[in-house]
């Protein structure tokens, strides 16, 4: 019950910011649109300009079933049939300092119950994307990730060490399809369906060819489906959206044990600066259960990172982006983005190592 209550709080508080944006977004979108009403007569200068956007920008935008540029998040291609999408990120992140629940603890209150306390940690993540849509309202897309993970450890007779893995992790294959779109694109549904392949390790060694914990392992070892829905709304120079895509696992891996489900819902917002240029924020939820079953050859006695009750937790993390997207031009067609990530909420089920901060840099290109 005090999980299905924590799960409830996170699901509420994810809602509640969804409405604010989408309320802000409308109240704006609302508001220019008022304005537009009220002013005079246009001149044969002002014929084609509209508030708060460049008439050069609106011309050079267009209106096509994808969205106008900028107000779609990275990865979701829809409304454009027989075209093709391919892009690369790459996205780091540190973690350093441990919490049981939101209560910060030191590596020697760790090392009083534990051999070894992890220190710190950084994930280096190369995801390649490709996506191509069979039909305006249909559209395929498939994953793959390259991870490179490092720890840090102090051992309780205070040496310390550093473990690393990297290699490919699981192939994700996702269809996602519009139920609903309004001709002017205001209001978009989509439906998203997807599965996980377990093409990464879950037998990666350390230095003594021990296997690693579960954290520095590449792959799942199972199969996983990715049910959600998407929803996009934009009334130019605005857009917003919301998001809710969970990680289900199924069965058990070769090794006795299987991940967590994870749910990360979402919301966003939008602004186009210019015809090339976007502004963006976002609020996300992750929430990650423990381990089912465990892998024997790990001793949960020695780390808290090998113990697989202590590897779930609750996170909310707050997003701030730029996107740039020319419209015209030997560049035409291409994206690239950058978003910086920061954890305003977290309570992991440790201790664990807690989240410092992300950064994401991306490219992509419709051909």
């Amino acid at each position: 019950m005090q999980r299905f209550s924590s799960l409830t709080r996170m699901f509420g508080a994810i809602t509640s910011a969804c409405f604010i944006v989408l309320s802000f977004c409308a109240s704006s979108a609302n508001a220019q649109q008022s304005m537009s009403m009220a002013m005079p007569t246009p001149t044969p200068e002002m014929k084609d300009m509209k508030p708060g956007i460049d008439s050069s920008m609106d011309k050079d935008m267009g209106d096509d079933m994808m969205g106008t540029p900028g107000l779609v998040p990275p990865g979701i291609m829809v409304g454009m049939k027989g075209r093709w999408m391919v892009g690369y990120q790459v996205m780091f992140d540190s973690l350093k300092g441990k919490l049981v629940g939101t209560r910060h603890v030191s590596d020697a209150t760790v090392l009083s119950r534990f051999e070894t306390s992890p220190t710190d940690m950084t994930m280096q993540m190369h995801m390649f994307m490709v996506m191509y849509a069979p039909t305006d309202k249909f559209t395929l897309m498939a994953m793959l990730p390259y991870t490179h993970m490092s720890m840090g450890e102090l051992h309780r007779d205070g040496t310390r060490a550093n473990e690393r893995s990297k290699g490919i992790g699981d192939l994700e294959l996702r269809g996602l399809y519009v139920l609903y779109a309004r001709k002017d694109l205001r209001h978009r549904f989509l439906l998203n369906a997807g599965v996980g392949l377990p093409t990464g390790s879950i037998n990666a060694l350390d230095a003594e060819r021990a296997r690693l914990e579960y954290p520095m392992q590449l792959g799942s070892g199972t199969f996983s489906v990715m049910p959600g829905f998407t929803y996009l709304g934009q009334a130019k120079p605005w857009g917003w959206g919301a998001e809710f895509i969970p990680t289900l696992r199924i069965g058990k891996n070769r090794n006795g044990f299987r991940f967590g489900n994870r749910y990360q819902p979402k919301v966003w917002g939008a602004r186009q600066l210019t015809h090339w240029i976007s502004l963006s924020a976002s609020l996300k939820g992750d929430i990650l259960q423990n381990i089912k079953g465990a892998d024997v050859t790990l001793d949960p006695l020695d780390e808290p990172t090998k113990d697989p009750k202590l590897q779930g937790g609750r996170r909310i993390d707050l997003t701030f982006g730029m996107s740039i997207h020319p419209a015209k031009g030997e560049l035409k067609g291409n994206t690239f983005f950058v978003h910086a990530v920061k954890p305003i909420y977290q309570s992991l089920d440790g201790p664990q190592i807690q989240r410092r901060w992300g950064l994401q840099l991306g490219w992509q290109f419709e051909f």
